[in-house]
C-alpha cells in the first residue's frame, strides 16, 4: 500500500472502532520518502512501523486461526533487503503483536482452496540468498512455503498443495533444455564466476543452476 512514501490506506474495524493508517512517514507536516503504520482508537494511538521502504496492509479483520480477528502487515525495511517481515496484530484495544515471521520474499494471506482456512503463502528468500553462489536476484522465485496457524502453532502445510508445486516444477522444467542440463552436469558444481569460462557461458550456467535449485 505504501512504497517509498507513495500510497496510503486507512480502514476501521467496526467492532471496536480501531483504525489503522498506512502511508508516508511525516516530518512535521511534510511527507517523507519512507512509510509508516499506526493504529488509533478513541483518543489513543500506537505507532507500529516507522521509516520502512515498503509497507503492505495484507489483511484486516480476518480469522488466521489465532482465536481473534487480526491485521497483518508485510514490511520491507530497506529497498535493498531480500526479505520481508510479516507482523500479525490482534484487533483489540490496544492492539497486540501476536507473531512475527521473517525471511520471506513476500507474504500473502489467502484461503486458496476455499475450505474456510486462511493460509499464509510466502517464499523462503532468506534460505536461497547466497546458497550455491546465488543471490535472491538470480532465482526468479524462491522456494514457496504455505503456512497455517493451528491452535496457536505455526505449521508448514505446503504438502497439502502439491498440484501447485507440480505446476511450478513443470513450468521450470520446460525452461531448461537438455543442452543446458548437460552443461550444468559438466560444470561439476564449480562456483561462479569462473574466469576460465566465457561470460555468456557463465550466465547460462548461473541461470540453469538457479532453475535446477528451484525444481529441487
Amino acid at each position: 500500500m505504501c512504497s517509498d512514501g507513495a500510497g496510503s490506506f486507512n480502514t476501521e474495524f467496526p467492532a471496536n472502532g480501531l483504525s489503522i493508517r498506512v502511508g508516508a512517514l511525516k516530518a512535521g507536516q511534510l511527507a517523507t520518502r519512507a512509510c509508516a503504520a499506526d493504529f488509533a482508537w478513541k483518543k489513543h494511538s500506537l505507532s507500529v512501523v516507522t521509516n520502512a521502504a515498503q509497507i503492505d496492509l495484507d489483511s484486516f479483520g480476518i480469522d488466521l486461526g489465532l482465536r481473534a480477528p487480526v491485521s497483518t502487515l508485510a514490511i520491507r525495511k530497506s529497498s535493498a533487503d531480500c526479505c520481508v517481515e510479516y507482523r500479525v496484530y490482534s484487533l483489540t484495544t490496544p492492539p497486540r503483536l501476536l507473531r512475527t515471521i521473517t525471511g520471506g520474499g513476500y507474504f500473502i494471506a489467502a484461503d486458496t482452496d476455499l475450505d474456510g482456512h486462511v493460509e499464509i503463502w510466502t517464499s523462503d528468500a532468506a534460505a536461497i540468498n547466497g546458497f550455491a553462489g546465488l543471490t535472491s536476484a538470480d532465482v526468479e522465485t524462491a522456494p514457496t512455503m504455505v503456512l497455517r496457524f493451528n491452535h496457536n502453532k505455526l505449521l508448514d502445510v505446503s504438502a497439502e498443495f502439491q498440484s501447485y508445486f507440480d505446476n511450478q516444477i513443470a513450468s521450470l522444467r520446460a525452461e531448461v533444455t537438455d543442452s543446458d542440463l548437460r552443461q550444468f552436469k559438466l560444470s561439476d558444481g564449480k562456483r561462479l564466476p569462473d574466469s576460465s569460462l566465457p561470460f555468456q557461458k557463465q550466465q547460462s550456467l548461473r541461470s540453469t543452476r538457479a532453475k535446477v535449485l528451484q525444481i529441487v
